[in-house]
């Protein structure tokens, strides 16, 4: 994984310079910025101040396509099991941070290692590979979804998971903390015939513990007691604030129980909490051992988590739930487990299914982890916790890689010039404009709120609540538009309203007169977010490029630019956003808010 101060220290003049920080400050910004931000997130933020996305299921593996399909001819309700999982190197690689995994308690060995299938006949059971024997027959917790049915995992026991995780773990000991949760598989066999799971007695909860022991040293652990710290219960400890630091969570697990309260109350046994236990548990809010919960409807349980989360307990949510929503391509649960504020939200489609190609689960600009907005609100000025290997610390484009204004666009029309002296006849003639109701619409853009600035030509007013991936991917790609500034610093160009006495329709500030002419960053900034709802929205294309035109005309009409600062604001969002179609990271973002902005204009009656 990419650490943030290298993907900092990369993009900046400063690589190699100490930066001076203040890490006792309210947010990034006043700590002393960009280069400051890891460690003032490592000392400020606690591990429960994060978000990330994680996979349901992790180790899973396909059914093949005959036995599906045989399944799903007896029980439609089969479908919900046509998912997969990547190995869970290649998950964590793409920036899961939390991996699910299903037990099943096999202390003498062998219990299921001859499993039936949907095809077999009587005495004739599924073809299983060398290494599938071996690993089923050895003793220890073995991982499968359900036995007979849907037992192929890329990783077949419990320790060969653990393994694999802790291995990608000491290789990049920067990670987020990573939360691995757990099913403890019971009931009754899978389908006639197949094999019953065994029961979790004291020492199955016992071996559980030993085998996270096995794997995982204390130093990579983050444990109940650990959070309990001195309190009387461990829910006293998570309200008095005891998750670690972030920068002490970093490179380490930590271990969740998913479970109802029987087998949790069997897990604890007498304990007043979860003393000298590995895993955290799901249980309510007034427990003595709450800590975590598992709150897997968004929609119907957003206050409730909310609520959790605000108080300072861990929350895991889903994003989709048995294929339903990659099948149908219906983001408002995914939209509703971000705007939740859940730590953590879990999905069987981290990565596309070509089948259904609408649909994924990421979080946006190639982060891993990202301050959690219900809890840090901007005090990470808009810098990921973590990033992938394919993430830049700001907007899509690398600094390197983003276009140079000045070499693109035409310099300013130099004092004198034909072009100069129009610009200034347009500023003389538009402040008869002052008063009417295209003067107030200008005095609106100067400082309104994208989505509604936006709201009419889109024919519907979002929300961040609604379109949180939307929401994040306008904000990344607004740090793209940073070379609109390097442009206006290089001609250094006065407003046209200095040395007037004429009115403009905001404040003439020291700030406004400091900031050059040209090009106009506004414009800019109008142009840029036109062109990204066009695409999102192509049937309000014509309507979202008229208002970013007159968003961009507002500024010589309000007085702040000339004409030709404008027009160059203008070209430079257009080229700033071609330059974002070479980013990988921009257009699979683009392709995840395209369907948060159908879906809302969906709700509205307009069809593409």
């Amino acid at each position: 994984m990419l650490n943030l101060m290298a993907a900092l220290m990369a993009g900046s003049a400063l690589a190699g310079t100490a930066p001076a920080c203040d890490l006792t400050a309210a947010d990034v910004r006043t700590a002393g910025g960009d280069l400051c931000a890891q460690a003032w997130m490592d000392r400020n933020l606690g591990m429960n101040d994060l978000t990330a996305v994680g996979t349901h299921n992790s180790y899973k593996l396909p059914i093949p396509s005959a036995e599906l399909q045989a399944m799903i001819a007896v029980n439609p309700g089969a479908v919900a099991l046509d998912y997969s999982h990547r190995p869970l190197t290649e998950q964590l690689d793409a920036g899961a941070r939390q991996i699910e995994i299903d037990v099943l308690n096999d202390p003498q060995g062998g219990r299921y290692a001859h499993p039936l299938s949907a095809l077999g006949r009587p005495g004739q059971g599924a073809p299983v590979s060398a290494a599938f024997a071996e690993a089923m027959a050895r003793p220890g917790f073995k991982t499968l979804h359900m036995p007979d049915v849907d037992f192929r995992s890329t990783c077949l026991t419990f320790v060969a998971c653990l393994t694999e995780i802790r291995d990608w773990s000491r290789a990049h000991p920067d990670h987020a903390p990573i939360l691995i949760m757990l099913n403890a598989k019971t009931g009754g066999p899978s389908m006639p015939g197949g094999t019953t799971p065994l029961d979790f007695d004291a020492a199955a909860w016992d071996a559980l513990d030993a085998e996270v022991r096995s794997v995982f040293d204390a130093d990579h652990l983050i444990t109940p007691d650990q959070v309990q710290g001195e309190y009387a219960t461990l829910r006293e400890g998570v309200l008095a604030g005891g998750w670690p630091r972030l920068g002490a969570a970093r490179g380490k697990v930590f271990f969740a129980l998913d479970e109802g309260p029987e087998k949790v109350a069997a897990y604890r046994g007498a304990r007043r909490s979860l003393e000298g236990r590995i895993f955290f548990v799901n249980t309510d809010e007034t427990s003595p051992a709450a800590a975590y919960l598992t709150l897997n409807d968004p929609v119907a349980d957003q206050a409730r988590i909310r609520a959790a989360v605000r108080a300072g307990f861990i929350v895991r949510t889903r994003a989709d739930a048995d294929t339903r929503e990659a099948r149908t391509g219906d983001v408002s649960m995914r939209s509703a487990a971000f705007a939740s504020g859940a730590q953590y939200v879990s999905t069987d489609y981290m990565t596309r299914d070509p089948r259904f190609p609408a649909y994924e689960v990421r979080l946006t600009g190639g982060a891993a982890a990202v301050c959690n907005l219900l809890r840090t609100e901007k005090r990470c000025d808009g810098l990921a916790v973590e990033l992938t290997d394919e993430g830049a610390a700001r907007g899509y484009l690398a600094p390197t890689d983003r276009p140079d204004l000045t070499l693109v666009l035409a310099p300013p029309p130099p004092p004198g010039s034909p072009r100069a002296v129009a610009d200034q006849g347009v500023f003389r003639e538009t402040r008869a404009l002052q008063g009417t109701p295209r003067w107030v619409l200008a005095t609106s853009d100067v400082s309104g709120e994208i989505y509604d600035d936006f709201a009419e030509a889109l024919g519907v007013r979002l929300t961040p609540d609604a379109a949180p991936v939307l929401t994040a991917l306008l904000n990344r790609a607004g740090n793209d538009r940073s070379v609109v500034g390097d442009a206006k610093t290089h001609w250094g160009t006065k407003r046209p309203y200095i040395g007037t006495d004429q009115p403009i329709c905001e404040a003439k500030t020291d700030h406004l007169a400091g900031n050059p002419d040209y090009p106009s960053g506004h414009s800019a900034h109008g142009a840029h977010v036109a062109m990204i709802l066009a695409e999102l929205a192509p049937q309000r294309a014509n309507e979202l490029y008229a208002r970013g035109r007159a968003y961009a005309e507002s500024r010589y009409i309000c007085g702040s630019h000339s004409y030709s600062a404008v027009e160059a604001g203008l070209l430079s969002g257009m080229i700033i956003y071609g330059a974002e179609q070479r980013s990988d990271v921009f257009r699979r973002d683009m392709e995840a808010a395209r369907a948060e902005v159908q879906a809302a204009l969906a709700r509205s009656g307009q069809v593409q």
